[in-house]
């Protein structure tokens, strides 16, 4: 082992080299590198993306919800035994928000005051909820009524408005606070309101349509008659657009990869011809095709890890000013983010490390089975 050791430093790191042979080794180390550290980043961008997506919305509108199997709205008085340990009550009602100037459809979504604040999209807000008869819309859904703090708007209730007679038709409410969420759609059309004072609106007294809950790590058995949704199931067919996305582009960087092992095996033919008078030598005096062929995998183990190694810290290095700078931005109204978020993982980059050795393994293979078809005596009538 010793003297193979011995033989494999004179041959890769001896000043005699060809420069050609060293320019080669160099190129095959830097396509090896750039082929890992891309498909890296394509990896880490598809994995932080659908977890900033999955993390966006659940900020919007909580990890999961338990709702009834039959009805759209129940008393908690009803299900005693069937109320889960944990989950923040609400109310979801649609109606119309007027102001002087302009009207928009809405949904109601009604908090007791004490948990409005435990939702992550008003967590780092600070305002404060004395009274009960306030709402809270988007800076976007404002700008839009022409409205600021303070004003009241008219909240009117759909199923009454063709009766003139009747009290319910619409209530006055204050806007208390403005959040901004970045995302258009919900902004327009998502508002909070206290839950009492959404029960008493539409007569609904002690009547909720579900409990929302905030953490994924908060598994509880939910009981008949509710059942629960997440926010995989409650988005699936923007998650199965991620999907489907994933695995073409997955599918087409992993070809550019594999293409740079041709770099590799080139390098190992150059070694091979640089190198075949000294193999023919080596083989006359007793080093058995065995020991040559062990020569040649750890040429392509070593340059393949040296390659993957540089890729995958080029890669962290990418993600990591990613993720601070923010320099590839994207249209957050679309794709729920302003920017393209990054999550590198240390498993798939040992996965690619490992997979690239094994690849490196079978393009030395193919290169050590060229000398085997040599005659070593022809070679070194011929030097």
């Amino acid at each position: 082992m010793k003297f193979l050791l011995f033989l494999i430093k004179r041959l890769f790191f001896s000043r005699k080299s060809s420069i050609v042979f060293r320019i080669t080794n160099l190129i095959t180390i830097l396509s090896l590198s750039l082929g890992i550290a891309s498909l890296n980043i394509v990896l880490s961008s598809i994995a932080g993306f659908e977890s900033a997506v999955t993390q966006k919305l659940s900020d919007l509108n909580g990890y999961s919800t338990i709702n009834h199997l039959f009805e759209d709205e129940f008393t908690i008085n009803e299900y005693e035994n069937s109320i889960p340990n944990e989950g923040i009550k609400y109310l979801e009602k649609f109606a119309l928000l007027k102001s002087k100037k302009n009207t928009q459809n809405v949904v109601l979504n009604g908090y007791d005051a004490i948990d409005l604040g435990k939702i992550y999209l008003f967590k780092n807000d600070d305002f404060e909820l004395k009274n009960t008869d306030y709402l809270i819309i988007s800076k976007i859904l404002a700008s839009k009524l022409s409205v600021k703090l303070g004003d009241k708007v008219a909240i009117f209730n759909p199923a009454n408005l063709d009766k003139l007679s009747n009290n319910n038709r619409y209530t006055f409410l204050e806007i208390k606070h403005l959040y901004d969420s970045g995302i258009k759609e919900y902004d327009l059309r998502h508002v909070f309101v206290n839950l009492g004072e959404l029960q008493d609106f539409y007569n609904v007294e002690n009547k909720i349509s579900g409990w929302l809950s905030l953490d994924s790590n908060n598994k509880q058995v939910i009981n008949y008659p509710f059942y629960e949704i997440n926010v995989f199931e409650r988005y699936a067919n923007l998650f199965d657009w991620i999907n489907t996305q994933k695995w073409p582009i997955f599918f087409i960087f992993s070809m550019i990869t594999i293409v740079s092992f041709f770099g590799l095996l080139s390098s190992l033919n150059i070694l091979f011809d640089e190198k075949k008078f000294n193999f023919s030598i080596l083989n006359i005096y007793g080093l058995s095709n065995s020991s040559i062929s062990k020569i040649f995998i750890f040429q392509s183990i070593f340059l393949t890890f040296l390659g993957s190694c540089i890729g995958i810290i080029i890669s962290y290095f990418f993600i990591l000013f990613q993720n601070h700078f923010k320099f590839i931005s994207i249209a957050q109204n679309i794709y729920f983010v302003n920017y393209l978020p990054m999550e590198f993982n240390y498993l798939n980059s040992l996965y690619l490390i490992s997979v690239s050795m094994l690849f490196s393994f079978i393009f030395s293979l193919i290169s050590a089975s060229n000398f085997v078809k040599i005659v070593p005596i022809d070679i070194l009538r011929n030097k």
